[in-house]
């Protein structure tokens, strides 16, 4: 399966994640008979009581980018014939039916937010931002933590922690039991797994407590590496690590920024073998017709389905295929005239055309003619989240006080995923990153013919679970994003117009010299816009004042810190989306309300974010996305932002 290059550039974020119902394992909700911080090896105890509101990271002690080694679940001890022991050791990590749900949930709104308005093909993994998300949602305090459990579908952090563990535990001992069936029969290149993965990347600047860092690894079996991301070398690690948890799918080059303090990596890897393979000797070509009226011609692989199922709906007919692992791809094909954008336009559609259960299945023949694809996807996640309602953990107001006694914030989330599909199985891969700066069958002789030969949904779905490992679009299975990808302007490649702004962005000016990168956020002011939606051209204009005319008493004073009397400190401007350009007019702040005769200081930025600002000054920044990259990004403008330094 191809290789997927990646980048990681200044405070990124990310998170992991889920979703959904079915019949075919055991029931969910049987409690543990055991508590696996007994099992484990760890240097403390807790010793102070919980606090309240449901936080369950509250020890005192802190070190600075300790390093510190996850428990692993303990190897089951059974043979592979002995199916009641295996059976009742999976029933003990079961997740609750009410966990399932909030899982369910959480995939078809992020999906829904993620996927909407895309125009390539898409591959994401909700289960893989659920992780991310629920390990710092288990630091953060407050409306933070309000914010990302409510949208996690938990009630608190006690539960989404033991939740989370029941499940990673889950898919290890179901990875063990089936490795060790599959050699037990003399099967020995059985290849199928469901792995998950942890860690926490730490700077020697940020103290940590040891508390959160004991939770991550028994809950989360996430070990902690104290870093120092001021080395190149930090990057390659953290890449490696990335490779190894995913089986070399991805192999991404990360460049560490100096300034991030902590960064929450999760990744997804998934085998699954198809229960029946398809001949290669059937495989052939044909053509792919695309949304545009275009065509490609593609390998297909065929086969004829005695005893499938399935649902045909108004405007769509839905199908699956098991995997050897007890999952099955799911896939959604309109309808002749129908889009899949018409499936993506609210949580609710996508739920009702892709969940499974309460359903009218139908048992008959399924002609089956499925392109082979592979492709990657990468997302900036921060305004999907926002949408969603987690919007505080990124701004000034952010509280992970369970994490470290320093202020920090979520600066971005950022998603990696493959996706590959073959006469054997399917493949998929993901990770998402957190990096924190300071801030059921009705037997019927029906048939279906899943002719995927123009845009369908897919769907990896784990029975066990009722949860989406990957939800994603195959528009046109010849192309192969990834590598060829367009690079943000973080440094990610991403989807075309994975980040499309409607309106001009507020902009963050971050102390690269404070402890806790304080940050300043400013809304534009004067602004031209224009943007392309749905096909459609699209503008926005406002206006504003000069800057010597704006109100001090109305206004935030961004407060400069006295570094040992320096006359100038150095700010990091940073935005959703960088512009192309940055002008930057500086006048003293004596010159307020004297328009006509003030003249500026200018300085224009193209590549170089780093900003001297100085006490007691009026700045004007001037950003300009070029009419030029309109095409590459779907929008472009040009907006003004005003600062007043005290």
């Amino acid at each position: 399966m191809e290789k997927i290059a990646k980048r990681f550039i200044a405070y990124l974020l990310a998170a992991a994640a889920v979703s959904s119902a079915v019949a075919g394992c055991q029931k969910p909700g049987v409690p543990s008979v055991q508590d696996q911080g007994t099992e484990m090896d760890l240097n403390k105890q807790r010793d102070t009581p919980e606090k309240e509101s449901g936080d369950i990271v509250n020890e005192l002690n802190m070190e600075k980018g300790k390093t510190w080694e996850a428990w692993e679940p303990k190897k089951a001890e059974l043979s592979p014939e002995d199916y009641e022991g295996w059976e009742q050791l999976l029933n003990e990590h079961q997740i609750s039916e009410d966990f399932a749900k909030g899982l369910a949930q959480f995939a078809y709104e992020s999906g829904s937010i993620i996927l909407k308005g895309t125009k390539g093909n898409e591959n994401y993994s909700p289960l893989s931002l659920y992780y991310t998300l629920a390990l710092a949602g288990c630091g953060a305090q407050g409306e933070t933590a309000s914010q990302i459990l409510e949208k996690l579908g938990v009630e608190n952090q006690q539960e989404l922690a033991d939740q989370c563990s029941k499940l990673y535990q889950w898919y290890t001992y179901s990875n063990q039991r089936e490795q060790e069936m599959m050699a037990h029969y003399g099967i020995g290149d059985y290849r199928s797994a469901i792995r998950l993965g942890n860690s926490l990347w730490i700077s020697g600047q940020l103290p940590v407590y040891e508390e959160y860092q004991k939770l991550a690894a028994e809950k989360f079996f996430a070990s902690s590496y104290g870093v120092d991301f001021g080395n190149p070398d930090t990057g390659k690690q953290m890449g490696k690590w990335i490779a190894e948890k995913t089986n070399g799918v991805l192999e991404p080059q990360i460049e560490v920024d100096p300034a991030t303090l902590m960064a929450i990596l999760n990744t997804l890897y998934f085998y699954g073998g198809w229960a029946e393979p398809f001949a290669e000797e059937k495989t052939q070509e044909d053509s792919f017709y695309l949304e545009d009226g275009g065509s490609v011609t593609v390998p297909y692989l065929n086969r004829e389905q005695r005893e499938g199922s399935f649902v045909k709906e108004e405007g769509y007919t839905l199908s699956c295929l098991d995997t050897d692992n007890r999952c099955r791809m799911v896939f959604l094909l309109p309808d002749e005239g129908r889009s899949v954008g018409e499936f993506l336009e609210s949580p609710e559609k996508m739920r009702d055309a892709m969940q499974l259960t309460e359903r009218d299945w139908v048992d008959g023949k399924v002609i089956w003619k499925i392109p082979k694809f592979a492709f990657g996807s990468g997302y900036s996640l921060n305004d999907p989240l926002k949408a969603m309602g987690i919007n505080r953990m990124f701004g000034p107001q952010a509280e992970f006080g369970g994490i470290s006694p320093d202020s920090l914030l979520v600066s971005s989330v950022i998603q990696q995923t493959h996706i590959g599909v073959d006469e054997q199985g399917v493949e998929g891969a993901a990770y998402t990153m957190i990096a924190m700066a300071r801030g059921a069958l009705k037997e019927n002789e029906e048939e279906a013919e899943m002719i995927l030969n123009r845009p369908f949904l897919f769907g990896i779905w784990d029975d066990c679970h009722n949860a989406w490992l990957f939800l994603g679009i195959c528009r046109n299975p010849a192309e192969e994003a990834g590598e060829e990808a367009e690079e943000a302007p973080c440094g990610l490649p991403l989807a075309e117009h994975d980040v499309l702004l409607t309106e001009a962005p507020e902009i963050q000016l971050s102390d690269a010299l404070s402890s806790t990168m304080s940050q300043f956020s400013i809304q534009p002011g004067n602004y031209s816009w224009r943007w392309q939606e749905n096909g459609e051209m699209r503008g926005v204009e406002a206006c504003g004042s000069h800057p010597l005319d704006i109100d001090v008493k109305r206004t935030d004073i961004l407060d400069i810190p006295d570094y040992n009397q320096m006359e100038e400190v150095s700010y990091i401007f940073g935005c959703a989306v960088m512009p192309k350009t940055l002008t930057v007019r500086e006048w003293d702040i004596s010159q307020l309300g004297k328009t006509e005769a003030a003249k500026p200081l200018e300085t224009v930025y193209t590549d170089q974010w780093i900003i001297p600002l100085k006490h007691g000054k009026v700045y004007e920044f001037v950003a300009e996305w070029p009419e030029e990259e309109f095409g590459e990004k779907g929008f472009s403008g040009e907006a003004s932002y005003v600062a007043v330094t005290d």
